[in-house]
This record gives C-alpha cells, sequence and structure tokens, in this order.
C-alpha cells in the first residue's frame, strides 16, 4: 500500500549552516521522507533513486513536488543527478554532515549510534580547547552567562521533582552550561557549529538516562554532577591548564556513558 504524506508545518530553527529554503506541507514532507530514506541507507551510495513516477506513486504526491524535494536534498549533497544517469545516492564522505537537516534526518532513520559516536569525538576534540581559551580571554559578561548557567545547573539537579519535566530541564540546563563556555570564545563559527549537534546531544542525554531508567527521577547522575562541577571550579579558579583536562575528564565520561547505555539499550 503506497504511504500517502498528509501535509505537515515544519519549523525549523534559523541556522547560518543551514543554507536552505524553510519547506512546509507536502512539499516540506516529501523532503523529510526521502531525506531520511537516503541517508538512512534505504538505497546504497551509487545506487539509483527510483524514477519519479514510481515514487508518485508510492508517496502519493505529483511529479512537481518529487521534482522540487531532489532539488532541495541535492543541495545538501546526499544525491546528485545528471540526465544520462538519473539521480543516485552519493557516497557520504560527500554529504554535508554538519547541515541541520541531514542530522534530523540520520535520526529520524535510526542511524543514531553512529551520529553519536561521531558528535561525542567532536566534542572531545572541542570543548577543551574552547574551555581553556574561555577561561583565559572571556569577558565579564561572558562569565556572568558561565556563573549563571552553572547556579541554574545546580538548582535543577538539587530541586525535587518527581515530574518528568525534571529530567527535559536538566537537558536544557546541561545543554545551556556548554554553550555558554563556547559563546565565551566569541566565535560565531563556532557558536553554529554547536547549534548544529545540540539537537543531538540532548538525544544523548535523553538516551543515557533513559538506558538508566531514568523516566520521572533523576537517579544515577550524581558522577556527572560532579564532573560538571570540577570544570566549574577550575574555570572560577583561572587554571586553564586544569580547566581543559577536568572537560575532557568530563566527555571522555559521557563517551563512555553512551558506550554503556546502548549497550544496555540494545539487550
Amino acid at each position: 500500500m503506497p504511504t500517502i504524506i498528509k501535509p505537515v508545518f515544519v519549523i525549523r530553527k534559523s541556522n547560518a549552516l543551514a543554507g536552505v529554503i524553510e519547506v512546509r506541507g507536502i512539499l516540506g514532507a516529501a523532503v523529510t521522507e526521502l531525506g531520511t530514506r537516503i541517508v538512512g541507507g534505504v538505497w546504497a551510495p551509487g545506487e539509483a533513486i527510483p524514477k519519479e513516477a514510481d515514487l508518485c506513486d508510492d508517496m502519493g504526491v505529483s511529479r512537481s513536488v518529487i521534482r522540487e524535494a531532489f532539488r532541495i536534498i541535492e543541495a545538501k549533497d546526499p544525491i546528485g543527478s545528471r540526465t544520462s544517469d538519473g539521480t543516485r545516492v552519493r557516497p557520504r564522505s560527500e554529504w554535508q554532515l554538519l547541515d541541520p537537516d541531514v542530522v534530523d534526518w540520520r535520526i529520524k532513520a535510526g542511524d543514531t549510534l553512529s551520529l553519536l559516536h561521531d558528535l561525542l569525538k567532536v566534542r572531545l576534540v572541542l570543548e577543551p580547547g574552547a574551555i581553556h581559551t574561555a577561561t583565559i580571554m572571556a569577558c565579564d559578561q561572558a562569565r556572568a552567562r558561565i556563573r549563571r548557567s552553572w547556579v541554574i545547573k545546580e538548582h535543577v539537579y538539587r530541586t525535587p521533582d518527581p515530574d518528568y519535566a525534571e529530567r527535559r530541564r536538566l537537558i536544557a540546563a546541561d545543554l545551556e552550561f556548554h554553550r555558554a563556555f563556547l559563546a565565551a570564545v566569541e566565535s560565531d563559527l563556532l557558536s553554529q557549529l554547536f547549534a548544529v549537534i545540540e539537537a543531538a546531544l540532548g538525544l544523548l542525554l535523553d538516551l543515557k538516562m533513559s538506558a538508566r531508567g531514568h523516566t520521572t527521577q533523576m537517579i544515577g547522575i550524581e558522577e556527572s554532577q560532579e564532573l560538571h562541577a570540577a570544570v566549574f571550579a577550575e574555570f572560577e579558579r583561572g587554571d586553564a591548564e586544569a580547566a581543559h583536562r577536568a572537560m575532557r575528564r568530563l566527555i571522555e565520561r559521557a563517551i563512555r556513558d553512551a558506550h554503556d547505555s546502548f549497550r544496555q539499550l540494545s539487550e
């Protein structure tokens, strides 16, 4: 039975790395469906995408919708087209992997494990250096934001709340804590890079907490909070080298937690 794409509204945050026209309705749904299929491996690299007519029957949309969806997806490089060769999937190494839509399609396609492993490697390279720089160079306003983010994170951690919202608030507070250090470096490129990956990092935190049974309570995150506290303490002391080491320990622990979480969820 063909999949009928119903009109929906797609809301996206503006991001300089996206570089695409926001789409919604039937076209937006078609872009999401096709993008998810492509990055999810329904068609292997080098394989031709089915003809427009076949996709129209399969997805219940017109040829003009399929054609425009291909144009939007092709701008992100998962596919390429030639008049004599049709539309084919390109090697992953040629995709715009930092594009927010490509990240979103990978998550929707279930490619969460490899995506999050990649993101953690990026964090391991990126964040220790960022906090080293922030500890030395942050202006008064940036330091105030970092201190405020820590106060909020501590408050959320220590305030009992049996509701599921506690988990969401802790994830939001954790992301803002890391975001504040990156913002202190005053690099637009660095801030935008984090903006691209933070949704997936939120997913990582959610998966880690779910794997440990944190559906309605905050259990077993004491070590993570202690590691964050060490990062903040070294920043406050102005010891850039120690702050670098503390952040590296924090992310290395996150990597181990991620491996444990995926193993638990797969059992």
